[in-house]
């Protein structure tokens, strides 16, 4: 069955309208109003009668989160936004949430904690709605942050040291939107190449790929990736590992890994999941 639906994973720290001045990336100017990672959200929904969704579930600030989106999509001329904050399955089941979900042109998972998210919506008619309209329409489902990591079968879960040297990566089931991957955000400004490295060579068959912020990819018929906003995407490809001592090494720096392959995106970039290929 081929996917119909449309995932946008963004490393967070999205333009929300802030910049006075475009940025320049190389010979492209990366606009808010006309091309910005939230503006090709809702260009992808290519429809302004069709409500887009923010869920706030991740944010311990939801009410503020809802705000700083409402206005940003008002500044790109879309009004047609609402928000929910739910906490529990009992709350993403309530009947009245399962009818906006049903009838939305978009959904767009905030940032915070992923752990809320899986918490929420695994095993859920919430998700399982989300999934069937992923797969048989054109419905788009967009996460920034902790909402852009649940998205993968795999979900990155941080200590409470982001500095933690331990080569184990804590990896917990994520929402499963996109198959044999490893999503990490922040990637740059945090520092979290080893930590993906990690959970790649651990799971050699996921690819890890690491949004820095103001940068996403949009991912078409499960397949298709292409890389969007200001920054690089960084994907980790385990293929042809050959060895690593991640089980060996504790808290030193003794670890190494062999063969393992590293692809740098830019905008407008593209790579197909399924043989790990630029396109």
């Amino acid at each position: 069955m081929q996917i119909k639906g449309t995932l946008i994973a963004i490393g967070g720290n999205e333009d929300k309208g802030g910049n006075a001045k475009p940025l320049h990336v190389r010979d492209t100017i990366h606009h808010f109003l006309n091309s910005g990672i939230l503006y090709r959200i809702i260009a992808e929904i290519n429809n302004p009668d069709s409500c887009l969704e923010v869920v706030t579930t991740a944010s311990s600030i939801p009410k503020s989160v809802a705000h700083q989106y409402t206005q940003a999509f008002k500044k790109l001329g879309y009004e047609n936004v609402r928000t929910m904050h739910l906490t529990s399955p009992r709350e993403a089941d309530h009947p009245d949430i399962l009818a906006r979900i049903k009838t939305c042109g978009g959904i767009l998972f905030s940032g915070g904690d992923q752990l809320k998210l899986t918490a929420a919506f695994n095993e859920t008619d919430f998700a399982r709605i989300l999934h069937e309209r992923y797969l048989s329409e054109h419905f788009v489902i967009a996460g920034t942050s902790a909402g852009a990591m649940v998205m993968s079968d795999l979900m990155i879960y941080p200590r409470a040291q982001e500095k933690d040297l331990r080569p184990e990566v804590d990896l917990f089931p994520g929402l499963a939107l996109v198959h044999d991957a490893i999503i990490d955000t922040h990637f740059l400004v945090r520092g979290r190449f080893r930590r993906l490295a990690f959970a790649v060579a651990q799971n050699p068959t996921h690819i890890g790929i690491g949004l820095e912020e103001d940068t996403g990819i949009i991912i078409r018929k499960g397949n298709k990736l292409e890389a969007i906003g200001s920054g690089l995407v960084t994907l980790i490809d385990g293929r042809i590992l050959k060895e690593a001592n991640h089980t060996v090494a504790q808290v030193k720096h003794d670890i190494f890994i062999e063969n393992l392959l590293v692809h740098v995106l830019s905008h407008g970039n593209n790579f197909t999941l399924r043989n790990k290929k630029f396109s």
